[in-house]
């Protein structure tokens, strides 16, 4: 059988929770609470109408289509506008389309829109930026990055007291510094060559990337619709620095017991403790 239209997976990776549904072709979206964004948007449901946040990956409608549905509800529920992110090259395409359903609609939809290229940085909180890359895919696509920012007291003053620290402060000496921690990284539809061009997967926290194909017979597949397969992973597992791997966007052509399966026989030792998969229970862990 293959993934309900209606089944989605609930992870726990840690410090984050990741929650949604990736099937390729179909539908692909992830909320993350804790951040308060949504990783693509599918075709926008329900739970994702209050999510201020949205980074679209590429413009593919199972990842893109919901975008005009998000704008109509939020406008509906009079929540405040949302902000969604796409690719720069992609910014004027999908304004165009929004003014299409506006006039479809007889309405003004009040969404902002955002166009990121390959190193621009978002900060969507104090204490979170969104650092923008390039994946590889058969459209201009982004990975998206997020990165926490702390302050902690510098090594060098941990002895001092509390006094000393507020004289320090009224000097106008800062007494902390900044600390970036890489918290998540999600590619969105990629191939095997988002592994040079965009190395920071390898460190972050919480890797949520694409794996479309597993069996023998659909390499040539992944390589023509520029997906990944399992092997490509498993031929980088040293690299892996993660603390949880998360596995999307298996092809239709395979039920849940066969991804489980699959992955499984083929999986490096090094990663098997690490890697969850984007499917409802029993199927997330190998």
């Amino acid at each position: 059988m293959n993934i309900s239209d209606k089944a989605w997976c609930s992870i726990d990776a840690g410090r984050l929770t990741i929650e949604g549904r990736s099937q390729a072709g179909n539908e692909t979206w992830f909320r993350v609470p804790e951040l308060g964004v949504s990783l693509d948007i599918g075709r926008c449901p329900d739970v994702l109408v209050g999510v201020p946040h949205i980074f679209i990956t590429h413009a593919h409608l199972d990842h893109a289509l919901g975008v005009p549905f998000y704008a109509g509800q939020r406008r509906l529920q009079r929540l405040p506008p949302g902000d969604v992110y796409v690719p720069a090259e992609a910014l004027s395409d999908f304004e165009e389309l929004m003014r299409v359903h506006e006039r479809l609609e007889g309405v003004a939809y009040d969404t902002n829109l955002h166009g990121l290229a390959p190193g621009s940085v978002v900060n969507v909180r104090r204490d979170l930026e969104v650092v923008t890359h390039r994946a590889t895919h058969r459209v201009t696509a982004n990975a998206y990055e997020f990165v926490e920012i702390r302050h902690k007291l510098r090594a060098e003053l941990s002895g001092l007291s509390g006094h000393e620290l507020s004289e320090l402060r009224h000097s106008g000496v800062d007494p902390s510094e900044e600390v970036r921690r890489s918290l998540l990284l999600y590619t969105g539809d990629t191939d095997r060559g988002i592994f040079e061009v965009s190395p920071a997967l390898f460190e972050t926290d919480v890797l949520v990337i694409e794996c479309s194909f597993i069996s023998d017979d659909h390499r040539d597949r992944a390589v023509e619709y520029r997906h990944i397969h399992f092997d490509d992973v498993a031929d980088h597992a040293e690299r892996f620095e993660n603390e949880w791997i998360v596995l999307t966007h298996f092809s239709r052509r395979y039920s849940p017991q066969e991804v489980q399966h699959g992955i499984r026989k083929r999986c490096p030792e090094v990663l098997r403790q690490r890697i969850r998969l984007a499917l409802p229970e029993p199927f997330q862990r190998l």
